[in-house]
């Protein structure tokens, strides 16, 4: 059976995965290797979207609002040092290159990007990190040099995407393994599987991910959160094999 019949039977048929516990593992490896794509994909869709907004929204900012930039030893000049701020979409770009602090009424914003004169802070979800600008020698920027700036980066953005791709699909490869790996070792546990090999017990659990792995590919193609992704996603993996062992053929 091809590797497409074998992802539709196992989003539906336990009896089906049952069978799949005889195949060579190199071919439940594959499998897994293609349930980690579609895993990357909710996540890595969203940040591009978020990224190509926000590298818009500052492209558009700089161009409409900077004359020059100088920076000189870890201390920056904007134009004639004039604070300004932009609202864009949640955030607020807010310049204020003569404070060394956030002012007050910008501790509250939730997102945030305060150009300040030693350092730049980004507030979002995560918190507040700071970045301190370079103790570089005096050099000035003007307008054309930064409009030149911000098209080399839009240039560089689709290869830096495939690059941030990749990373993210590491890290579900890497999710989907464990988590793999770990039920299968404790599927010894069960009565009806402990006498299988760890082999088996393994391609049983990895066809059972196929459906937990749509459906958080659905819900975050959908945007639709919902708490406890992780736990429900693991839940549904241990159901899914629990029907698949009762398909199981009786020991005579």
């Amino acid at each position: 059976m091809n590797i497409f019949k074998q992802f539709w039977f196992s989003l539906y048929s336990p009896k089906t995965i049952s069978r799949y516990r005889l195949q060579k593992i190199g071919k439940t490896i594959f499998f897994l290797f293609l349930l980690a794509i579609l895993y990357t994909l909710p996540g890595f869709f969203s940040l591009v979207k978020d990224v190509k907004l926000q590298v818009n929204n500052v492209s558009d900012l700089l161009k409409d609002n900077i004359q020059s930039i100088s920076l000189n030893k870890g201390s920056l000049t904007i134009n004639d040092n004039t604070p300004f701020e932009r609202n864009i979409g949640e955030y607020k770009y807010a310049f204020y290159p003569n404070e060394t602090v956030i002012p007050s009424k910008l501790k509250n914003e939730q997102y945030a990007f305060v150009v300040l004169k030693n350092r730049l802070v980004i507030k979002n979800d995560k918190g507040e990190q700071d970045y301190p600008y370079p103790s570089l020698k005096s050099k000035e920027i003007h307008k054309t040099q930064v409009s030149k700036f911000i098209k080399s980066i839009k240039e560089a953005l689709p290869v830096f995407l495939i690059a941030l791709f990749f990373l993210f699909y590491l890290g579900s490869c890497i999710f989907i393994f464990i988590v793999a790996t770990l039920l299968a070792f404790l599927t010894a546990l069960f009565k009806s599987t402990k006498h299988l090999p760890f082999r088996q017990r393994f391609a049983m659990v990895s066809y059972s991910l196929t459906l937990p792995t749509v459906i958080y590919l659905l819900l975050g193609l959908l945007k639709i959160n919902i708490p406890f992704q992780t736990l429900i996603f693991i839940l549904i993996t241990v159901g899914m094999y629990t029907l698949t062992i009762k398909n199981l053929p009786s020991k005579k």
